[in-house]
């Protein structure tokens, strides 16, 4: 090998070598800078980890402080309606009660604890609020509460004071640093659904919650009132059925003469009727023109049908709509009952019935009829407020009479007729009244004054057209 071809290869060996060496010296130094970036990541990472369970902390101490509060107010506002002179006085505490206890309500919502832990106490609140309003109702009318009704307001001060105890005793752990929520945050899920936890914040609350283990049953005007709560349907009968003779129920509802097939649905299972569902397939009828008819399995009443098809020229008149609709209401097993309003529409008209007792219309057994005004068919019916409501009432005696009553409407209305009736409050309990239309203005109206207080209970305002009547 010649001299200048040796050195030329030595020459690039050492090239090689020397960017050998500048690699390696590149690789290292990128792997510095990429621990080095790691590292950094990893410390930006942590820090706003720890910054995140400190704001956690902080919104949860927050939500707590603020329960607290709202408790603290709670106590104090019930023991002041204990001592007031007037309903109106009364009244007002009432009307705080109701709005901290729902603040109250509101940050336990807020706090990670499961909703197990703190049932109990959840629930206290919340008829707290909902008894304070209800017998706000009744002071706002200027009528005073009743020594029973002091007995439970009494009564629910005092768990207020021992709640207040218990939360005061967590707020104290919590400012001591003793106590510490950002912990509970990895695994929120968990806390939010487990019934049973080890953390001292659970146990805590756990510990508040048994002082509610002998909370006393509540009867009052109220949608959270125990018996409310409770509350079953009062019109479905005993027995229960099968869904063979659901089916031949049926058809015997719309006569096995007319009916090409009966075919099973589903079953309803949700809520306090549970029924079963059917497909009606009508002879010399499309499948499209047919009905579905919910059945109760308990009692095989009918719950509900609508059935869809054309509607020819309205030959019908109201008076006779009506009437049919009665009958049909009287064959199928609803007695004494009156129309109340229509609607008419598309060929229809859409008819409440109520229940009356001793000459008493009670409108929570209401009924709807939906029948065809070209041939008189019954094409829809829903009795779910009849089958939820209907029994027996013991009517009491009235202690004002219907002139005391009358007396109670305001001068510009004209009365034009007057009865009695049992109406439902938005709190599913009922109250007897003289009820009392007129008009003002041009403008038609009924007026519920409850016939043991006087208290005007409710105000309807009546839109009447060519169609039928609604009510506002």
């Amino acid at each position: 090998m010649e001299q200048n071809e040796y050195e030329s290869m030595n020459n690039h060996k050492v090239v090689r070598n020397r960017r050998r060496g500048s690699w390696s010296v590149t690789i290292a130094i990128l792997a510095i800078m990429a621990l080095v970036g790691v590292g950094s990541w990893g410390y930006y990472q942590n820090k706003q980890l720890k910054e995140l369970k400190i704001a956690v902390n902080n919104q949860y101490n927050r939500a707590f402080v603020d329960m607290s509060d709202s408790v603290d107010n709670v106590e104090v506002l019930l023991a002041k309606s204990l001592v007031t002179s007037t309903p109106v006085s009364t009244s007002t505490m009432l009307q705080d009660v109701w709005r901290q206890s729902n603040l109250a309500q509101t940050n336990i919502g807020q706090l990670p604890v499961s909703p197990p832990v703190l049932e109990k106490t959840s629930n206290f609140l919340t008829q707290v609020g909902d008894m304070a309003y209800a017998l706000n109702t009744k002071t706002l009318n200027g009528t005073a509460l009743s020594d029973k009704e002091y007995a439970s307001i009494k009564k629910l001060h005092g768990y207020a004071v021992s709640l207040q105890k218990n939360l005061h005793g967590i707020e104290n752990q919590i400012n001591a640093g003793k106590m510490n929520w950002a912990g509970k945050t990895t695994n929120r899920a968990r806390v939010l659904t487990t019934a049973k936890t080890n953390d001292p914040q659970s146990n805590q609350m756990e510990n508040i919650d048994k002082n509610f283990q002998e909370y006393p049953s509540l009867i009052y005007d109220g949608p959270y009132s125990d018996h409310m709560l409770k509350s079953k349907p009062m019109g479905l009968k005993s027995a229960k059925v099968t869904v063979n003779q659901a089916q031949e129920l049926v058809k015997k509802f719309f006569g096995s003469d007319r009916i090409q097939e009966v075919r099973k649905l589903d079953n309803n299972e949700i809520g306090s009727i549970k029924t079963f569902r059917f497909k009606v397939i009508f002879k010399n009828s499309t499948e499209e023109q047919g009905a579905e008819i919910d059945v109760t399995q308990q009692g095989g009443q009918i719950y509900w049908m609508l059935r869809n098809r054309d509607f020819g020229k309205d030959t019908l008149s109201m008076e006779s709509a009506k009437k049919a609709a009665s009958d049909f209401l009287a064959k199928n097993g609803f007695k004494n009952m009156k129309d109340t309003y229509y609607q008419k529409t598309d060929g229809t008209a859409v008819i409440c019935y109520a229940y009356t007792q001793d000459n008493v219309v009670v409108y929570p057994d209401l009924v709807k009829v939906k029948i065809a005004l070209d041939n008189g068919e019954i094409v829809g019916i829903e009795s779910k407020g009849y089958l939820h409501n209907h029994t027996q009432r013991k009517i009491p005696s009235a202690k004002l009479t219907m002139e005391e009553a009358r007396t109670k409407i305001n001068k510009k209305l004209t009365i034009t007729n007057q009865g009695r009736a049992i109406i439902p409050t938005e709190f599913k309990t009922e109250k007897y009244c003289y009820e009392f239309k007129g008009k003002s203005d041009g403008r038609d109206f009924i007026i519920y004054i409850n016939a043991l207080t006087g208290a005007e209970e409710n105000i309807l305002l009546l839109m009447t057209t060519e169609n039928g009547t609604l009510t506002m």
